[in-house]
């Protein structure tokens, strides 16, 4: 928790102003009079911790810890409301390996004039983290130390027979430093919001502006000649719908979006226009039937904005492009459990100066059925027929089956799902997914049972084998009374987009799609015991040991991380003990240095107050 002594001596400071604030805003409140209400409460504690590691270096020492929850208004919650929450090494009482070994901190929430026709509020938040995760798609993350701020910013202004108008700001910020990793990963956005509503004649009417930017440095193992990313977009929306016969409906919307984005060598900005009109009726209760039209007038630029902000730049292309689609839906319950679905498309695009057609149509008859003898099963499946100038014909399917049953004394639950479709933006390539598991549980006597769970699931591009993201999981867990274990193992492999939290997104996109993707193959194992030896005295401890490569254009790196942490919990009344030990062994081959350990203990005990 702390890398030398004087750290302690700091944190203690810190505490001790945090016990000052506590008691000096309690007198001050008292002396207000009769417009204030307010609760407050929270808990303060001392304790010891040290750490050491394998270069020899160690530090220890006292430190404080408090945490205090501060909630009250001001004439009327109606008119001013406000919630602060400080918190000074607090511990995460969970027992999971994602479990955080101390946080400081504040949220702070102030909401204003909420009884009135302008009601708005403002939040702030800072955290500090030690033992947090950084993101690799598939698996657990490496360990890391992370700071985050957030500041929001909501005003309204609802006034009767005008249009109802909201905006909103945020600011929002974070770093980690990642053990093994030389340097911090950042990410910064600024995000500004107005929106707008009005209903006249029938008609309901909804315009917004929305401008954000983004500002990434991701870590060197990941991106070393591409880690700063910068983006920024603005779009302008409106749209219309009103009722129609026949229980339907009618919509209609213009969006405007200009963007740009650069991340090292890649650069991309652009402008795209996107019109739909959409209708939909139900002339009978049991029959439903819709439609829609869409226009987008650039592809890329569309692809780009559908992907996670922050995600690598697609790139430049000067052709025009364009896409046109034609969409229809209906749905018939035929009776009895069964229902009948049918829908059918055709798109019209022109992408990289080449003229693409494509046409879908299909049914799906689904049933569900329950009986007492087979307990409960459902499934559905169907038939898609895809067709194109450039690919000739394909036949699809989609189907689901489920079934959840008691068979002996033990509980089964398990599950299929399969499913192809032509991407929606971009007609070149079909991806296909599909996703399978269950699970088994089983008591035994009053007091015992074990339940085991897999699942399954796999995405990618029919056209591209090799391009596609496979994850497979298992858990196993055993409780007899006052003990349990667990034990857990999971595999992922495929290809990624670097998002703007540095998280490595699954995507089944093509690699001429996106240039800046990553390789991923990872693996866990993981393993837990818990045991209650006396009344509300609990004792954890989980061990986990993860394994990945990434693979960049530019870098390969294996990456290990291996993490123990065992806690104790003991509640006397209003007094709390915490006692733990985390130890983490990390190395990214890509960094150039050493693997690292880190070992870390600590001792606290914290009693619970109710000022007022």
């Amino acid at each position: 928790m702390y890398r030398h002594p004087w750290a302690a001596l700091r944190k203690i400071g810190g505490v001790c102003g945090l016990g000052l604030l506590v008691v000096v805003t309690a007198q001050a409140q008292m002396e207000v009079g009769d417009n204030v209400n307010m609760t407050l409460n929270g808990n303060i504690g001392v304790g010891y911790s040290g750490n050491f590691n394998d270069g020899g270096a160690s530090g220890h020492g006292l430190f404080g810890s408090g945490a205090a929850q501060l909630s009250g208004s001001y004439y009327n919650p109606n008119f001013i409301s406000f919630d602060v929450r400080p918190f000074y090494n607090r511990n995460q009482d969970n027992t999971s390996y994602t479990s955080v070994l101390s946080e400081t901190g504040v949220d702070a929430t102030v909401r204003i004039f909420g009884g009135t026709h302008f009601p708005g509020a403002v939040s702030y938040s800072q955290l500090f983290s030690d033992g947090s995760q950084y993101g690799i798609a598939g698996v657990s993350g490496l360990n890391s130390d992370s700071t985050t701020r957030t500041f929001g910013v909501t005003w309204s202004a609802f006034l009767p027979g005008l249009p109802q108008v909201t905006a909103t700001f945020g600011d929002n910020s974070s770093s980690s430093t990642i053990l093994g990793e030389p340097g911090t990963t950042d990410t910064s956005s600024r995000n500004i919001n107005i929106i707008s509503n009005y209903k006249v004649d029938g008609w309901g009417l909804l315009g917004s502006i929305n401008h954000q930017n983004i500002s990434v440095t991701l870590p060197l193992f990941l991106a070393p000649t591409s880690s700063q990313s910068d983006s920024s977009s603005t779009s302008y929306n409106i749209s219309a719908n009103r009722s129609l016969p026949w229980s339907g409906s009618f919509g209609a919307s213009y969006s405007r979006a200009d963007y740009s984005s650069e991340t090292g060598a890649y650069q991309n900005n652009g402008t795209t226009d996107t019109a739909e009109t959409s209708v939909s009726f139900r002339p009978i209760e049991k029959f439903t039937i819709s439609g829609q039209i869409l226009y987008t007038s650039n592809l890329i630029g569309a692809l780009q904005q559908s992907l996670q902000p922050g995600a690598p730049p697609l790139p430049n292309n000067d052709r025009t492009s364009h896409g046109l689609s034609f969409n229809s839906y209906g749905t018939y319950a035929l009776g009895q459990g069964f229902s009948l679905i049918g829908y059918a498309s055709h798109q019209q695009e022109t992408f990289e100066g080449i003229e693409t057609s494509s046409t879908r149509a299909g049914g799906t008859l689904t049933y569900s059925y329950a009986r007492p003898l087979l307990g409960m099963l459902y499934f559905s499946f169907g038939m898609v027929n895809n067709a194109s100038n450039i690919g000739g014909n394909s036949l699809g399917f989609v189907g689901n089956v489920s079934l959840k049953r008691r068979i002996a004394g033990w509980e089964v639950d398990s599950d299929f799902s399969y499913a192809q479709n032509v991407q929606t933006i971009i007609a070149y390539y079909t991806t296909s997914n599909y996703s399978y598991g269950g699970m088994l549980r089983r008591r035994f006597g009053a007091n015992s049972y074990w339940s085991g769970s897999y699942r399954g699931i796999q995405t990618g591009l029919t056209q591209l084998p090799g391009y596609d993201n496979r994850t497979d999981t298992f858990l196993t867990v055993f409780n007899r009374g006052r003990y349990g274990v667990s034990a857990s193992y999971s595999k992922s492999h495929g290809t990624a987009l670097l998002s703007s939290t540095g998280v490595l997104t699954p995507t089944p996109l093509a690699p001429v799609l996106a240039p800046d993707q990553a390789i991923y193959d990872g693996k866990v194992y993981g393993a837990g015991l818990s045991v209650i030896p006396m009344r509300k005295m609990l004792i954890n401890a989980n061990w986990y040991r993860m394994r990945s490569d990434t693979q960049t254009a530019d870098v390969f790196s294996a990456n290990n991380s291996d993490r123990f942490y065992g806690q104790m919990q003991y509640n006397l009344r209003k007094l709390s003990f915490r006692a733990g030990y985390w130890r983490v062994y990390q190395g990214i081959s890509a960094s150039g240095l050493p693997p690292q350990t880190v070992n870390t203990y600590y001792f606290n005990i914290s009693r619970w107050f109710s000022f007022f």
